[in-house]
C-alpha cells in the first residue's frame, strides 16, 4: 500500500470516528438522551419541594432539551394561579379536590387526569415530645401551641380541617392554634423552630433533613383521618402539549414512581 492510499484510509477513518462520536452526542446512540425541545411550567404543591426536584432531574435526564419551570406552593394559592393568570402547563396538586375544582371551572384537560398517589397526614412534635401529646385529642391539652395550614390555602390545610371535623376537635383545637401557614412547608419550619409545640404536615416530610433529630411523630388512626389522593392532569392552556405529555406521562411511569417511593410515597 503506498503512502497516498495511507492517508486516504486514515482521512476516512477520522471521518468515521467523528460521525460517531456526533452520534453520540446528539442521542442518536445514547440512551437516554432526546432531541425533544421544549418547555413546560408546573405548578406543584409546595409538599412536593423534594420529590419535585428529584423527577425533574431525572426526566432532564432523558429530555435534556425540554426545559422545566417549576412553581412550588400551596394547593390553594396553585388553583388560584390556573383562576386569575390562565397559565400553567401541568397542574400537580397534594389534594384531588383542587383538581376536582380545577376540572369544573375548565381549567383542566380531563381526560389527562391521572391518580399518582396519596398523601398521608400525621402529627409532628418536638422531639423528646415534651408535652407528651399522642393522639388529636391532645392537641387540644391546655398550654399546646398548634400550628396549623390555612383551610383555604395548601392542601394540608383542607386535611387538617377535615380530620378535626370528623373527631369533633375543631372548636377545642382552633383555641390552641397560635399560627396558620399557606404551605406545607412552614409548618415544619414552625415546629423544628420551636414556635409551636405540634403540627399536622404530610408523612413524607418526617423524612426530610429540615426535620431529622429534632421531631418525634404521631400516626393518625385510619378511622380518624382523611387520606388525600395525588392528581397530575394537563391544563387547558398548555402551550407545549407535547412536552407536558412526556413529563406528566414520565412521573406516573414505573421509573417516576421508584422516585416517588423513595420519598416515602406509596404509589
Amino acid at each position: 500500500m503506498d503512502k497516498k492510499n495511507k492517508i486516504i484510509i486514515i482521512c476516512a477513518l477520522i471521518i468515521v470516528i467523528a460521525a460517531i462520536s456526533g452520534l453520540y452526542l446528539t442521542g442518536t446512540f445514547g440512551n437516554n438522551d432526546s432531541k425533544e425541545e421544549g418547555s413546560i411550567d408546573i405548578l406543584v404543591g409546595a409538599g412536593f419541594s423534594k420529590v419535585g426536584a428529584d423527577l425533574i432531574k431525572e426526566f432532564n435526564k432523558k429530555y435534556p432539551n425540554i426545559k422545566i419551570n417549576a412553581k412550588y406552593g400551596g394547593s390553594g394559592e396553585l388553583f388560584a394561579t390556573l383562576e386569575t393568570q390562565k397559565s400553567g402547563d401541568v397542574f400537580l396538586p397534594a389534594d384531588y379536590k383542587y383538581m376536582e375544582d380545577a376540572m369544573e371551572n375548565g381549567y383542566i384537560e380531563n381526560d389527562t387526569v391521572e391518580n399518582i398517589t396519596t398523601n398521608i397526614p400525621v402529627i409532628i412534635v418536638e422531639k423528646d415530645n415534651p408535652k407528651n401529646i399522642t393522639s388529636l385529642k391532645d392537641l387540644a391539652n391546655s398550654g399546646v401551641k398548634v400550628g396549623l395550614g390555612e383551610k383555604d390555602g395548601p392542601a394540608i390545610g383542607k386535611t387538617s380541617s377535615k380530620i378535626l371535623e370528623k373527631n369533633n376537635l375543631t372548636e377545642e383545637v382552633e383555641k390552641n392554634v397560635v399560627v396558620k401557614s399557606t404551605t406545607v412547608n412552614q409548618l415544619l419550619t414552625y415546629l423544628v423552630t420551636g414556635q409551636v409545640d405540634a403540627t399536622i404536615i404530610w408523612e413524607d416530610m418526617t423524612s426530610w433533613e429540615e426535620g431529622k433529630g429534632k421531631i418525634e411523630v404521631i400516626e393518625i388512626p385510619n378511622d380518624e383521618s382523611v387520606i388525600s389522593t395525588v392528581p397530575v392532569g394537563i391544563t387547558s392552556f398548555v402551550e407545549d402539549k407535547d412536552a407536558a405529555l412526556k413529563f406528566k406521562e414520565f412521573i406516573s411511569s414505573s421509573e417516576g414512581k421508584e422516585i416517588w417511593k423513595k420519598w416515602g410515597f406509596e404509589v
